[in-house]
């Protein structure tokens, strides 16, 4: 069913852009009509695409493991699952989320996060008002040169208290939790997905599997490889995050260019669906508390679509989680208009920033 509309669609969009084309110019000229009719390919494709990004993402995975799929299919393939890198995506502050005022270097505490009255399930990243032409440039290769497209994308859980992960730590009244949901870049073109797991202030000697980064614990899930996203790709990119208590979480990642993919592990590891109910989502270093440098005159705008318990819009909270920054600055956001599930939204650039601010809308 999935299919069949969406190749519907895919022919609806097409054929009204050709028929657009020939009420307009009943005249043009060979060479003319051909790089319309080229140009409206495109759009059609570009559309059908991202009608394919929505319709995968409500395809379930088949279980445990790891999936990809490409564009036109509505089905998740199993792939070999492989070893996370042993990168930390490192938390805040040693574990304490700081607030700001005023325009700020986004990251290391400083950002805006969604918080909801209930709990949170499932988590969507985007990014709107990308600027043309935005680059990046982050990790320093053997050169000493800089990396273009070196950046990691990051749906992060707010630090949470009473976690059975924590009860054999030093002193579980001080031990917190928290989870990540992260694309990194690998290098040679291609990058990782995985989830990201830590113990804050566990103490000296972390349980079995997990690193130590004193005091603090971290461990990862299976990853799958992916292609490098570009950040010209920014704005046609889509990371999902979810939690089901007794069940599996997964981190899921689609590119315009109608790739995706899905990686699941179970909830138990610090049973983050039970208390789930911030989310913080960015585009960040590519970890180690690393930075993203975009060039000048560049402007994004991160927006989280939550599913949660509540349907009233999310708090707009003033911290953050990731250790990670960029080089842009919080700044002032336009209104949203009529969204289709509990949203926030908050506009980060280099250029003019105004009275830093953020917008929600309920679903």
């Amino acid at each position: 069913m999935y299919a069949l509309n969406l190749r519907k669609l895919a022919l609806v969009v097409a054929a009204g852009g050709a028929l657009v084309g020939l009420a307009l110019f009943p005249a043009v000229p060979a060479q003319a009509a051909a790089s319309s009719a080229s140009a409206t390919a495109g759009v059609s494709a570009s559309v059908a695409k991202a009608h394919w990004q929505a319709a995968i993402a409500q395809v379930p995975e088949r279980g445990a493991g790891c999936y990809q799929a490409s564009y036109p299919s509505l089905s998740w393939h199993a792939v070999a699952c492989v070893a996370a890198p042993k990168i930390r995506l490192q938390p805040a502050l040693a574990g304490k989320s700081a607030g700001h005022a005023g325009p700020a270097t986004v990251g290391d505490g400083t950002d805006y996060s969604a918080v909801v009255s209930g709990l949170i399930s499932k988590a969507t990243g985007t990014f709107t008002d990308v600027s043309s032409g935005i680059s990046e440039k982050g990790a320093v290769d053997g050169e000493g040169s800089k990396v273009s497209n070196s950046f990691s994308l990051q749906l992060n859980s707010q630090f949470f208290s009473g976690s059975p992960a924590c009860d054999d730590s030093s002193d579980p009244s001080d031990c917190q939790a928290w989870q990540q949901f992260v694309y990194t870049y690998d290098g040679d073109d291609t990058g990782d997905l995985f989830m990201q797991y830590w113990l804050i202030n566990y103490g000296d000697s972390c349980p079995s599997g997990w690193y130590s980064y004193s005091p603090d614990c971290y461990t990862n899930s299976n990853t799958t490889e992916v292609d490098g996203i570009t950040a010209a790709e920014l704005a046609t990119v889509s990371l999902s995050a979810s939690a089901v208590s007794g069940g599996n979480d997964a981190v899921s990642l689609s590119v315009g260019s109608g790739s995706a993919s899905i990686v699941t592990g179970k909830d138990s590891v610090v049973d983050l669906a039970a208390n789930w109910n911030t989310t913080e989502w960015g585009v960040y270093g590519d970890g180690g508390g690393s930075a993203a440098d975009f060039g000048s005159d560049n402007t994004l705008e991160p927006v989280t679509a939550l599913t949660s318990t509540s349907s009233g819009a999310p708090s707009c909270v003033e911290e953050g989680f990731t250790g990670e920054t960029n080089n842009l600055k919080l700044a002032a956001t336009a209104a949203l208009g009529t969204e289709s599930s509990p949203t926030m939204a908050s506009k980060q650039t280099d250029g003019t920033t105004g009275t830093a601010s953020c917008a929600t809308a309920a679903g």
